[in-house]
C-alpha cells in the first residue's frame, strides 16, 4: 500500500508548481523585450505571482492541520532530515518570492496598479517609494535563483528515489 498525500495537498502541489513554472517562463520571455512588450507579459506574471502567494499560504495552513504521509522505511535519517529542510525552504521561497515581487510592483513610483486578471486592483496599500521598490526587486531577484535550483533538485531527487532506489515517491504526490 502506497502512503499518499491528501487530494488537497496534491492539488496545491501541482497547481503551485504549474504556476511557478509559468511565471519563470513569462519572466524569461519578457527579459529582453522592449518596455511596452514587457508589460503584456508582466501583467499576468504579477497576477500569477499573487495567486502563487495566496495558494502557498493556503497550502501552509492546510499543512499545519494535515501531516504528510510517512516516508518509506528505507529512507536514511539524513535524507529524511534533508527532505524536511527542503520542504521548509520551498515554503519560505514560494511565499517570499511572490511577496517581494508584489512589494516591488506596488511600491515602484512608475509601475501601473497590480491588476489581478482584470478582476480587481491588487496593489498593496502602501505608498510609492523607489527605495522600497528597489529592496523588493533585489529580494525578488536574489530569491528566484535558489527557488529555480531547488525545483530542479526536487525533481532530480524524486526521480532518483523513484527509479534508482525503486521507492514509490512519485506515486505519493501523483493525482
Amino acid at each position: 500500500m502506497i502512503s499518499k498525500y491528501s487530494k488537497v495537498a496534491i492539488a496545491f502541489h501541482w497547481l503551485i508548481a504549474l504556476l511557478v513554472i509559468t511565471n519563470f517562463v513569462l519572466a524569461s520571455m519578457a527579459e529582453d523585450l522592449p518596455r511596452e512588450a514587457q508589460g503584456a507579459l508582466m501583467a499576468p506574471h504579477k497576477a500569477i505571482g499573487i495567486s502563487i502567494l495566496t495558494l502557498s499560504l493556503l497550502r501552509l495552513f492546510w499543512r499545519f492541520g494535515h501531516k504528510p504521509p510517512p516516508l518509506p522505511a528505507a529512507i536514511p535519517a539524513w535524507q529524511a532530515g534533508m527532505g524536511k529542510f527542503v520542504h521548509f525552504l520551498f515554503y519560505f521561497l514560494i511565499i517570499a518570492v511572490p511577496l517581494s515581487g508584489w512589494l516591488m510592483a506596488s511600491a515602484h513610483p512608475q509601475a501601473p496598479p497590480v491588476d489581478f486578471f482584470g478582476l480587481f486592483d491588487a496593489t498593496m496599500p502602501i505608498g510609492k517609494d523607489k527605495a522600497l521598490a528597489g529592496i523588493g526587486h533585489e529580494v525578488h531577484e536574489v530569491l528566484t535563483k535558489p527557488l529555480f535550483l531547488l525545483i530542479i533538485l526536487h525533481i532530480i531527487g524524486a526521480l532518483k528515489h523513484q527509479f534508482a532506489d525503486r521507492l514509490p515517491f512519485i506515486q505519493r504526490m501523483w493525482p
